[in-house]
């Protein structure tokens, strides 16, 4: 009604009686529509997009869903907005040059404003009447506009002036709390989706879940399908990156951490969405249905059957080209035209892309729930809800590239014959990391065995003395994996055939590494040598140049794991390492890479303490006829390694990927404070390596190893910070390490087992 009163009010043939009008009463033009025409055309310049504005402009005011101009309008819009060529590399560039330019004359002109008001009509004073729980009672004929606005709003927030009209939808709460309402309608739910998520990514901060309206009554209402498309926000929501401003740095991070107001909202939305009863258990059961992506008998790689599902489609739509637009069966987002002004109709080829993208955002959102503070709470409920035995399920339904045993009919344009891409990669890695979350420290790992694997074992564990486990009997025998195999085999058979460049290399070695993690099981670690993987990570190391820094370390870790304490483990490496050149190869390997192998020389040095403490046969074998045992035994070994990772970590570039490379350098002295030997290896840092003196800007090797330390106890000693893993790794006590920096740290210059005595002063430090 104001809009209206406003148009009368103003005379819009003449832009001279209108601008005395406003001298007067102070009204004027306010839209675009409201100009008189000439105008409009004049501001137009041949590109039609200010009267495109001014006749949507007028639908937003009153808008009339049966109408097809209305539409029409809008699908021109779109069309402009989107590439209907096959694209091409020379050429990318001009199309996206123009869709800028369309897109940024849009928004000069208030296209942007004209369809917020499309996009919220009715919403400022909806239908009353009708009690509805979410959402605003709205005809299927206007939410099929609305999810037409939603797609161009979307289209144009991916162009160069983005940031300025997701800036411009993120100004009120009022548009993100109505978008939230529009999931839970089939026309709109995927165009809502996309929307809201560039939304939440265009914020500094995470989006406190509790801020929208009625969240747990929308999510109840969604079906299943929606829940998983709604995954995409959860994922915004609880990632823990997000909470800070700095993504690496540890020490920032704990700067962040310690300042005043920071509130961890991760935590807090996932407290509130694991508070939803059915949320999880609904999570599970889509992650691991049955129903899954092409599949065609005889065809041996995951792209050959979905080029063969393409060939097909293709074949049924070339004799079926529909004429118009299909509004009863409209879906936004998989309804979409093939052609500039062609109909738009649900595109096969988008709604099975859709479904699988759904499956890899629940299982990443699955992984998300078991890395907050909440892990251990979601790792108990998984395991009751069966998730195990699932995904060993879904785990037999994937291709690797092992199993794909001569050349396939399809290799994608510009990809060499090694390449593994397929659409179904990033669901397979999901995979592989809710595995490795779920095991990670877990009481439930077990579940990933079968039940003979299980009883295998139980015998194993009769014979490992001090490191046995007590929980076996504790295996809840109807949560586990069925069949002959577990997940855990089905993991390792793949990574021993696959290739040592695999993409999924990394990711199988980090699910079968988690599963080791914790107390250190001695026949979890013998179950898996027999199944022959220490010999193939060894080996692999050792005959192969493996240049993927991620691949090397993933698999130095797990070889970490694997020989951790394990007498028996040191023999089979023993029989790896026959030659001198091998030993040297290897070991040329762990010193070329000491951020990716520390904590392989980690576990070296706990071995060797653990194994030479505990029986006199085990003391001889360690320091006589074990060349790595004894080669990391040597203290000039130890010293070069102490020296060299104190060297390559400082307090400015400490990260979650290195932060483990000062630990392994307190592991060394922990044993050596023990001992009783700490001047011993400071004297030698301090004489040794003095001639290396600028460390990342640290005065010195001693003062930098210092600053760490000190960040050490503000990092592992906060309130917040579960320290148990490092105690359970190393099975030396927590209150140990901190005795051990404490004493290291300390500020009497007269103490030798302090740091600080063997710090030459600074040339500008002055005595008090």
């Amino acid at each position: 009604m104001l809009g209206r009163k406003i148009a009368k009010s103003v005379n819009k043939n003449s832009v001279f009686l209108a601008h005395e009008l406003w001298q007067y009463s102070g009204n004027s033009y306010r839209r675009i529509s409201q100009l008189p025409e000439h105008i409009v055309e004049d501001l137009s310049d041949g590109s039609g997009i200010p009267e495109l504005i001014a006749e949507l402009d007028h639908f937003s005011v009153r808008l009339d869903a049966e109408d097809d101009l209305c539409w029409e309008n809008l699908k021109t819009l779109l069309g402009n907005l989107m590439n209907f060529e096959p694209r091409r590399s020379q050429d990318e560039a001009s199309l996206d040059e123009e869709q800028n330019k369309y897109a940024t004359q849009f928004y000069e002109h208030g296209g942007v404003e004209v369809l917020l008001r499309i996009l919220m009509f009715n919403t400022v004073f909806p239908k009353v009447g009708r009690k509805v729980k979410v959402g605003f009672p709205e005809s299927e004929l206007l939410l099929r506009v609305k999810s037409l606005v939603l797609e161009i709003l979307t289209k144009v927030t991916t162009t160069c002036i983005g940031d300025k009209v997701t800036a411009q939808l993120m100004a009120s709460d009022d548009v993100l709390n109505y978008v939230f309402t529009l999931l839970a309608h089939q026309k709109t739910f995927i165009n809502s989706c996309q929307l809201v998520e560039d939304m939440l990514q265009s914020r500094r901060e995470v989006l406190d879940l509790h801020r929208i309206n009625n969240l747990r009554g929308l999510i109840s209402t969604l079906e299943d399908h929606q829940l998983a498309n709604f995954c995409r926000i959860l994922a915004v929501a609880i990632s823990d990156l997000d909470i800070y401003e700095n993504k690496s740095s540890l020490f920032q991070q704990n700067k962040q951490k310690r300042s005043r107001g920071f509130v961890n909202i991760r935590d807090i939305n996932q407290e509130l969405l694991l508070a939803i009863p059915d949320l999880l258990p609904r999570l599970v059961n889509l992650a691991v249905a049955k129903d899954y992506t092409p599949r065609y008998r005889g065809m041996v790689s995951e792209l050959d059957c979905w080029m063969e599902w393409i060939e097909n489609q293709m074949a049924e739509e070339m004799y079926d080209t529909p004429a118009m637009d299909d509004l009863e069966d409209f879906i936004g987002g998989i309804s979409e035209p093939t052609s500039a002004g062609g109909p738009m109709n649900i595109q096969q080829g988008l709604k099975i892309t859709e479904e699988l993208v759904q499956r890899v955002e629940v299982v990443y959102v699955l992984g998300l729930f078991l890395l907050g503070k909440h892990r251990k709470k979601v790792q108990r409920k998984l395991a009751e809800l069966k998730l195990a035995p699932g995904l060993s399920e879904l785990f037999d339904q994937f291709i690797w590239k092992c199993q794909v045993r001569h050349s396939t009919r399809h290799r994608l344009r510009g990809h060499n014959a090694a390449c593994e891409c397929s659409p179904e990669v990033a669901l397979k890695i999901q995979f592989l990391r809710l595995v490795h979350s779920f095991c990670d420290h877990s009481d439930y790992k077990h579940l990933l065995l079968s039940k003979n694997e299980l009883n295998e074992v139980k015998r194993i564990n009769l014979k490992a003395g001090s490191l046995a486990l007590g929980s076996l009997e504790n295996v809840n025998r109807q949560l586990m994996c069925k069949g002959s195999k577990g997940l855990l085999t089905k993991i390792v058979e793949v990574m021993k055939k696959e290739p040592t460049t695999s993409t999924f290399r990394f990711w199988l070695a980090r699910a079968v590494e988690s599963y080791l993690r914790g107390n250190t099981s001695y026949c979890d670690q013998v179950f898996l040598m027999r199944r022959g993987l220490l010999q193939h990570v060894a080996s692999n190391i050792v005959e192969h140049e493996i240049r993927h820094k991620e691949i090397l370390q993933s698999s130095f870790d797990l070889l970490g794991e694997l020989i951790k304490f394990n007498i028996e483990a040191f023999k089979t490496f023993e029989e790896i390492l026959t030659t001198q050149a091998k030993f040297e190869k290897f070991i040329t390997t762990v010193n070329r890479n000491l951020v990716d192998s520390n904590m392989f020389i980690r576990s070296l040095v706990l071995s060797l303490e653990h194994l030479t403490e505990e029986d006199t046969t085990y003391r001889e074998y360690a320091k006589k006829d074990n060349k790595l045992l004894m080669y990391i035994g040597d203290f000039s070994k130890q010293l070069d390694y102490l020296y060299k990772l104190i060297k390559i970590i400082n307090v400015e570039n400490l990260t979650q990927e290195n932060v483990s490379c000062l630990n392994t350098t307190l592991v060394f002295l922990m044993f050596a404070n023990r001992k009783g030997q700490l001047p011993k290896y400071l004297q030698a840092l301090r004489d040794e390596k003095e001639d290396l003196m600028d460390v990342s800007g640290s005065a010195n090797l001693l003062r930098n190893f210092r600053d760490l330390l000190t960040f050490w106890q503000d990092h592992y000693l906060h309130k917040d910070k579960d320290c148990s893993a490092l105690e359970k790794s190393s099975r030396i006590s927590f209150e140990y390490w901190k005795q051990t920096v404490s004493v290291l740290v300390c500020d009497d210059k007269d103490d030798k087992a302090g740091i600080l005595h063997y710090v030459s002063p600074m040339p500008c430090d002055r005595p008090n």
